[in-house]
């Protein structure tokens, strides 16, 4: 062990996102990996279902109270901010990584404050960025500028694909020099495989499509139904299903009576939410998510690491985890017939050739998304900062 790990160890570093959930379910890996180096690994997330877990696998978390994900009023903010300074000033991290948009902000600016260090990974858009309303518009004004300021404080900013890098530097909201893209936090391989499904696979007299993902607007989820009622009509049959939460705090919710009226048609099957999506994806043919926008969409990556191809759209972070027609199908954003044709292009494939996709899609995970890359390039980026100077604006 080198000078510079045995001088890590006993180093303490916060992950800080906007639910527990998020912390369990994508970052789970990256915890235990800086954990293994001798870290002391804290959580900070709102209380839910998913923050037992994390202290039952031996991180600590100090829960979030001011944190309100759909609001966008500067008075909860400004309270956010202020109990992420105490937080920081009380516990003194020497690092601490944050996620999502409220918390790149507001954490960045309270990291700042408090003399912390911090890395910024911006896992997507948002709404204030992509929604082309006049208040979205308005509002992603001030984000920008905050954003600016924010990002300026972080010792690095993390990518999850290509086009957020781009749009980032060529508004000028970030400088180059001190920003990356890494693809989310990988997939672990070991546990998505497909050796998971045994002999319990998809019927293959059955064509079946499932949608993973929270239960929103932007998720595609309106196409994905649109789209299964074109299908329905040469291939009765078919099957199409809808795996994930309802997410009613979200801007974006679709109201459980539309997704119920879906179900009346015998259009798709709500299947609710689960733990565990292995099960629900040794089912199916194919994984299909229609989304406008993605950070990266770690529902595809964990259907192809199962050897099931995926079908998606021509959109950010989506298309950068596809491979047109070796590891699925792309179609156009919001284009419900295109995506009706990929559908039925599939069917018609033969199983041969779609098992060679299947096979194809967990090669390029095992090449480019595994979770032992992915998280090797983070804990590099953690070990960078913790050896810098003060932290602080950065000039390049």
């Amino acid at each position: 062990m080198g000078s510079k790990e045995m001088a890590d160890r006993g180093k303490k570093v916060f992950l800080v996102s906007n639910t527990s959930f998020f912390l369990y379910n994508f970052l789970i890996g990256l915890m235990k990996r800086l954990k293994n180096e001798g870290l002391e690994v804290v959580a900070v997330a709102p209380l839910d279902g998913f923050s037992d877990k994390l202290e039952a696998e031996g991180f600590p978390l100090i829960p979030l109270t001011q944190l309100n994900r759909k609001g966008s009023n500067p008075l909860e903010d400004l309270r956010l901010m202020l109990e992420l300074r105490r937080i920081y000033a009380r516990e003194k991290p020497d690092l601490v990584l944050h996620f999502t948009i409220k918390l790149n902000v507001y954490g960045s600016i309270a990291a700042r404050l408090a003399g912390t260090k911090s890395i910024c990974t911006v896992t997507g858009l948002g709404w204030l960025f992509t929604d082309r309303s006049l208040k979205a518009t308005v509002g992603g004004l001030g984000y920008k500028m905050l954003y600016r300021i924010a990002l300026s404080f972080s010792e690095h900013v993390v990518f999850l694909n290509r086009d957020d890098n781009a749009f980032f530097l060529s508004s000028g909201l970030l400088k180059s020099g001190k920003c990356s893209v890494i693809p989310g936090a990988g997939v672990n391989t070991g546990i998505f495989y497909p050796g998971f499904c045994g002999e319990h696979g998809s019927d293959p007299a059955v064509p079946s499509f499932l949608l993973i993902g929270r239960m929103l607007w932007d998720k595609g989820v309106r196409e994905f139904a649109d789209a299964a009622s074109i299908v329905k009509k040469t291939e009765p049959a078919a099957q199409f299903l809808l795996l994930g939460p309802m997410d009613q705090e979200n801007r974006s919710a679709i109201p459980e009576t539309v997704i119920a009226g879906w179900e009346s048609k015998r259009i798709v099957q709500y299947l609710g939410r689960t733990d565990d999506v292995r099960p629900f994806i040794c089912g199916i043919d194919a994984v299909v998510l229609p989304s406008y926008r993605e950070g990266v969409p770690s529902a595809l990556l964990e259907a192809m690491a199962m050897c099931k191809p995926v079908i998606t759209t021509d959109a950010p972070g989506c298309r950068e985890v596809v491979e047109d027609g070796k590891t699925g199908f792309i179609a156009p954003v919001k284009d419900a017939p295109a995506l009706a044709d990929c559908m039925l292009h599939f069917i018609r494939l033969s199983r041969t050739e779609r098992e060679a996709m299947g096979q194809n899609a967990r090669a390029k995970v095992l090449r480019e998304f595994d979770e032992k890359i992915v998280v090797g390039e983070y804990l590099q980026l953690v070990k960078n900062a913790l050896h810098t100077g003060k932290t602080g604006p950065h000039v390049n």
